[in-house]
C-alpha cells in the first residue's frame, strides 16, 4: 500500500498508526515545499522509518508521479490526498503506468480547482431568476435555498448525484468533482453544484422550478 499526500489531517496519521502494527506493507510519499512545512513529520518518521519519503520541491526533489506509479507493483493500493491539479496528475500517471482506477483512492481538498474561488453567477433557464454565488457558498447551497433543489449527498464532489445541465456559459467553469472524466469537464454540459464553480455567469437547468410546487 502507498499513501501520495502533500496534506496530511489528523485521522490518517491515526490510520497510519494501525497499519504497521497489522503487517502493511506501507510507504508514505510525502510532498511539500519543504521540510518546515511538512506537518506531523517528526511523528511520521518515527512511526514509519525509510519506509516515509519526503518529496521537497524546494530542495530539488520534487514528487515525479510518472516515475513513482510506474514502479510500482500490480495490484498495489494507493491513498492520495491533495489538491484537485495534482489528483489530476495522479489519475493521469496511475493509468498510464497500467494500474486499474479502482486501486487509486483519493481524499481532496474541497475548495481547490483551476480557477480562484469568486463570486459567479448562475441563472436559470426559461426564467428571469439569476443568482449570485458567493465565495463562500456553493451553487448547490445557493440553489436550494432559492427553490431550485437539486439531490445530493456527500457535497464533496465523489458521489455524482448534484450535477445539473449546462446551458451556456459566459465565461469559464470550473470542474472540481473527481466524478466525471477529463472528456465529461471538457464537454462541460453537466456540473456538480456541490463543489464546481465558474467564472462569469453559467446558465443551467435544474429541472425542477422554483414555482412548480
Amino acid at each position: 500500500m502507498r499513501f501520495i499526500e502533500t496534506w496530511i489531517p489528523a485521522t490518517l496519521v491515526s490510520t497510519r498508526d494501525l497499519l504497521p502494527r497489522r503487517g502493511s506493507d506501507v510507504t508514505l510519499h510525502y510532498a511539500v515545499r519543504g521540510r518546515a512545512d511538512a506537518a506531523y513529520l517528526d511523528d511520521i518518521a518515527g512511526l514509519l522509518g525509510d519506509r516515509l519519503v519526503v518529496h521537497a520541491s524546494g530542495e530539488g526533489k520534487r514528487l515525479d508521479l510518472d516515475a513513482l506509479f510506474a514502479s510500482l507493483p500490480k495490484g498495489t493500493l494507493a491513498l492520495f490526498c491533495g489538491p484537485m491539479r495534482m489528483l489530476d496528475a495522479a489519475r493521469h500517471a496511475w493509468i498510464g503506468a497500467g494500474h486499474p482506477l479502482s486501486d487509486l483512492r483519493y481524499e481532496t481538498f474541497g475548495s481547490s480547482g483551476t480557477l480562484p474561488t469568486e463570486t459567479f453567477r448562475v441563472r436559470l433557464k426559461d426564467t428571469d431568476v439569476e443568482l449570485e454565488i458567493p465565495r463562500e457558498r456553493s451553487m448547490l447551497d445557493v440553489l436550494n435555498a432559492s427553490g431550485f433543489e437539486v439531490i445530493s449527498d456527500g457535497k464533496r464532489g465523489e458521489c455524482g448525484l448534484c450535477a445539473i445541465d449546462v446551458v451556456a456559459v459566459d465565461g469559464e467553469s470550473d470542474h472540481r468533482d473527481v466524478v466525471f472524466s477529463d472528456y465529461q469537464k471538457q464537454s462541460n454540459t453537466k456540473i456538480r453544484t456541490c463543489v464546481s464553480r465558474a467564472r462569469g455567469t453559467i446558465t443551467v437547468d435544474t429541472l425542477l422550478r422554483a414555482d412548480a410546487r
